[in-house]
């Protein structure tokens, strides 16, 4: 084959030597060897070719650098024309390569595949192989090694220059990029990985086509790591993008700004910089401001804004997600549940759908449909698995919302697995110090990008099984980072929780327990809360009230919680117990704990306060029985709480009683990353929650006694609670002294106090 670069039909492709000896020959002097040899692999060894890249850079004063892109596009234009001598077919397929900088056979067999049925009517290559191996022979196509990505397949730099801007000139290369971005992008959108330099190419050749719906695709199809795979190309693609764009399309309008953001937060725009920007400008509390929430749903039948008219039906992905968001701060996450299901079946991109997925199993976890949400998640892990990206939220996201909803819904198993892969990424993610900021940071920083998706669940699962293993100082730990962790949302309801089972674990003495239900407000932070938000808030506080005694304001959060939540029983046995009533507590323990509601942790508790119980009403034997069962559920449901709850008194006789049991053998062997023996774990056992009172001294009053208090506590004489109650005056002062008799005082003053120091009044 020949070029015709000068009008000339004689110019075959040189070997290296050759190619040197033709240069000089043709007046140009002597040439230097190195740029020789760089002018050989630009020009694929025609000579005539490079004769004329020189001439054109001596002409205009400047270096020839044929490795350059931007030399290479600037030299195309000042050149003559190069004819290949190729046929129709081979000459497009050039042509269409010439778009990309290298690739994978794989990609250029799919790329020749798909897009020659358009720009040959429909004749297309039945053969792509034989396409390559005469494109290789012809020298056109080079194969070079790469060594993350292997053997790829490229045009020279200066030739593919060369027949970009031929094909501008003849017959203008916007139906060439589209169906090729087309391809590419399809692929993107299915596959499970990304070619950072194929990405590269697809944005920029979007970007100065103006193919608006494609660059739009590329948002769904790899997302904000783009900037991590791709940095400098896709602030390129992204950055000024005109308003009219920005205005129809919300994707656009999304990356835009971030990329703008992303620059403007570097100092000389490297690549390094570019990716530490990025998770800087994704962190904490940032997504609230990129993508605010709405109650709005997105409006797919929307085709035209403003001059600028759709190439094709709006993709809804970013209206989705801020639609989502919007239900979810609203409390309204059944909806945003239904909104996420029927959008993932119309989103063709791969991982704009697992996002909406992954939001959906979140909002399924609110609403108490935790099986839903662990299905729903396992089935999304698979391919963010095989597609992650270092620095990327998505797959971290699914590992540490999996070790959530797995923690607090049983399945311990789980939880454990998914803490262990939702580890720390890798330290060359790990964002520095902005422009303007100083390196010292108390605590690192996150280094993925929309941490608070990720950071929160996983130091809330983590801290849920160390309180289950009662490691309590990794707890500690746990509920520290949450404490300073800027961003939330409705999580913080388990910080109370959190706060308040470590105190009942480890308090040295009254006031630790009686001063964390007041501190443990501190953390509120936004967001309406869900029935199982409010149920967990409500169950700390009557926990705490329960280890101190107070049973009647135990008595009222245990109102408080939900219907559905098993909870309530296990509270109400709980109460019975440390009010003194053996038998009663028993009885509920019989009736409730082979019913189908109540959960295996709670069945380990019941049983549990059974064995205490009934080791209190004198039946050693029972107790020996249940307690031996509540350590063998405890080691089933890998969680030590149904047996470290119990009052101390009671949990210590009850160990010495089952001290030689094989049960604990098991059970330290199911917490063995805990305790080495089970000496050491009966040891914790007999030494954990030290404060929690076994008989409660306050006076156990009726409903009537109570309401009562509340009368003296509004002001109303005996004549006036007469009236109230319909009862002649002398009654009402005999029953009142019965109640100053109960608190051990004598005056309306005394029992108030007494009342309001016991927890009957606010």
């Amino acid at each position: 084959m020949s070029s015709n670069a000068e009008g000339g039909r004689q110019d075959p492709r040189r070997s290296l030597g050759d190619f040197i000896v033709e240069l000089e020959s043709a007046g140009t002097g002597p040439v230097d060897p190195e740029l020789c040899r760089r002018l050989w692999v630009g020009s694929a060894g025609r000579a005539r070719f490079a004769m004329s890249v020189l001439r054109a850079a001596a002409a205009a004063g400047v270096s020839a650098d044929p490795e350059s892109a931007t030399f290479s596009e600037w030299v195309a234009e000042l050149c003559p024309p190069l004819t290949l001598e190729l046929g129709p077919g081979d000459a497009t397929a050039a042509a269409v390569l010439a778009q990309l900088s290298t690739v994978s056979e794989s990609t250029t067999l799919r790329v020749l595949t798909a897009v020659s049925d358009d720009l040959l009517g429909g004749t297309g290559f039945h053969d792509p192989e034989g396409v390559i191996d005469r494109l290789e022979t012809n020298g056109v196509l080079i194969r070079v090694d790469d060594v993350a990505r292997g053997t790829l397949l490229q045009i020279p730099t200066l030739i593919a220059a060369k027949l970009r801007h031929d094909l501008v000139a003849e017959a203008g290369a916007g139906p060439v990029v589209a169906s090729l971005l087309d391809v590419l992008i399809e692929h993107m959108e299915s596959a499970g990985t990304v070619d950072a330099d194929l990405l590269g190419d697809v944005l920029l050749l979007a970007r100065h086509g103006g193919h608006w719906a494609l660059l739009q695709r590329v948002t769904e199809a790899v997302g904000i790591p783009m900037f991590l795979l791709a940095p400098r190309p896709a602030c390129t693609a992204f950055r000024l993008l005109p308003p009219k764009v920005r205005a129809a399309w919300s994707g656009l309008e999304f990356f835009g700004t971030l990329a703008e953001d992303i620059v403007a937060d570097t100092t000389a725009g490297t690549p390094a910089e570019i990716r530490t920007a990025t998770v800087r400008q994704t962190g904490p509390g940032m997504l609230r401001s990129r993508l605010p929430g709405t109650l709005e749903a997105p409006d797919p039948a929307a085709v035209e804004h403003g001059d600028i008219r759709r190439e094709e039906q709006p993709t809804i992905f970013v209206g989705t997600v801020r639609s989502m968001i919007g239900l979810a701060d609203a409390g309204r996450h059944g909806e945003a549940a239904e909104m996420g299901m029927r959008a993932a079946a119309t989103i063709r991109s791969a991982r704009a759908r697992s996002i909406v997925r992954l939001l959906t199993a979140i909002a399924l976890h609110h609403t108490g449909a935790s099986r839903r949400a662990l299905s729903l998640l396992n089935e999304i892990e698979g391919p963010a698995r095989a597609g992650h990206i270092d620095g990327d939220f998505l797959l971290p996201t699914i590992s540490a919302w999996t070790a959530l909803i797995s923690a607090i819904s049983g399945d311990h198993e789980r939880a454990d697995a998914h803490l262990v892969a939702a580890v720390e990424p890798s330290s060359a993610m790990r964002p520095g110090p902005g422009p303007g900021e100083t390196s010292a940071e108390p605590l690192p920083q996150p280094a993925v990008i929309i941490d608070e998706l990720v950071t929160p669940a996983r130091h809330i699962a983590s801290a849920l099984r160390a309180l289950d293993r009662l490691d309590l100082a990794r707890a500690k730990r746990e509920l520290d980072a949450l404490s300073t962790y800027p961003e939330l949302r409705t999580l913080w309801v388990y910080l109370p929780y959190i706060a308040r089972s470590l105190a009942i674990l480890s308090a040295e003495a009254e006031s630790g327990l009686l001063f964390v239900n007041d501190d443990a407000e501190r953390f509120r932070d936004s967001g309406v809360l869900s029935e199982a938000e409010k149920d967990l808030l409500a169950l700390g506080r009557s926990m705490v009230f329960i280890a101190l005694g107070q049973l009647r304001w135990a008595e009222i959060d245990r109102e408080r919680l939900s219907p559905s939540c098993d909870a309530r029983i296990v509270l109400d046995v709980r109460s019975k117990l440390v009010a003194g009533r053996s038998s009663e507590a028993i009885s509920c323990a019989d009736t409730w704990f082979y019913h189908r509601s109540l959960s295996p942790h709670s069945r380990a508790e019941l049983a549990a306060i059974r064995a205490a119980a009934e080791l209190r009403s004198g039946d050693e034997a029972a107790a020996r029985s249940d307690f031996v069962m509540a350590v063998s559920l405890s080691a089933w449901v890998s969680s030590l709480l149904p047996l470290a709850l119990l009052p101390l008194s009671d949990r210590k006789l009850l160990v010495e009683l089952t001290a030689d049991s094989p049960a604990w053998t098991e059970a330290a062997a199911e917490f063995s990353d805990t305790f080495a023996t089970p000496e050491e774990l009966t040891t914790r056992l007999r030494t954990i929650g030290p404060v929690s009172v076994d008989i409660a001294s306050m006076p156990q009053l009726s409903a009537g006694e109570a309401q009562l208090i509340d009368f003296l506590a509004r002001g109303l004489t005996v004549a006036e609670i007469a009236v109230e109650l319909q009862q002649v005056t002398g009654t009402v002062k005999n029953r009142l002294s019965v109640l100053y008799r109960k608190f051990g005082v004598s005056s309306r003053a005394e029992v108030l106090s007494r009342a309001r120091s016991f927890g009957y009044l606010a």
